[in-house]
């Protein structure tokens, strides 16, 4: 995927191209290379959320073989799906899934469900056509995993924790989608009734 994407690049100079063809082109191959790159290392913040969620399907199935013996999800895991999450997007599925329940009043959808477009499905397509068939249901399963029903969270909700340095909300924002996810929790009611409702 990577000197595919070199070559993208060099084609779109080629034809002079506009910086939304170049976007179109180029990112999805970008993606795909940066999802089959070596997992980093878990921080801090993942490594406390991983310890209080389950295992992942893609390790009870890929990594331990079928079993489901795994206790708890690893912090390698935890962090590989913050990383899916945000390579593929998933944060802009999710609000516009939110957005389209409250435009036709929620007809059977769940709030919060990341509703993938032509994009992640594009970019996994292109990350199994380079890799081996253990790691593209690695890929798969960890993309199912994050298409759960979870939580809308807006992106002020940690803008008041000193802990969290600006540089860094956007990755505890995503740790906590992949934790409700995991955890199979239902979504939060984050604001009360007006005043004046419930009486």
């Amino acid at each position: 995927a990577t000197s595919l994407a070199a070559a993208a690049v060099i084609a779109c100079d080629g034809l002079q191209a506009t910086t939304a063809m170049r976007d179109a082109a180029i990112k999805p191959l970008r993606r795909a290379s940066a999802l089959l790159s070596p997992l980093r290392e878990a921080r801090p913040h993942e490594r406390a959320m991983a310890a209080a969620s389950p295992a992942s399907f893609a390790e009870g199935v890929a990594l331990h073989g079928g079993s489901f013996g795994a206790p708890r999800c690893t912090a390698e895991e935890f962090a590989a799906l913050a990383t899916t999450w945000h390579l593929l997007g998933l944060e802009k599925a999710a609000q516009v899934a939110v957005s389209q329940e409250a435009a036709d009043g929620a007809q059977g959808r769940v709030e919060g469900k990341p509703l993938p477009g032509l994009a992640p499905r594009l970019i996994l397509a292109l990350a199994r056509m380079h890799c081996s068939g253990p790691t593209a249901l690695r890929l798969e399963s960890r993309f199912g995993t994050l298409l759960a029903a979870g939580p809308t969270i807006n992106g002020r909700a940690v803008a008041q924790v000193s802990e969290i340095p600006p540089r860094r909300r956007s990755d505890a924002i995503a740790a906590l989608h992949v934790a409700y996810r995991l955890r199979g929790e239902a979504p939060l009611l984050l604001e009360g009734p007006a005043e004046g409702e419930g009486e």
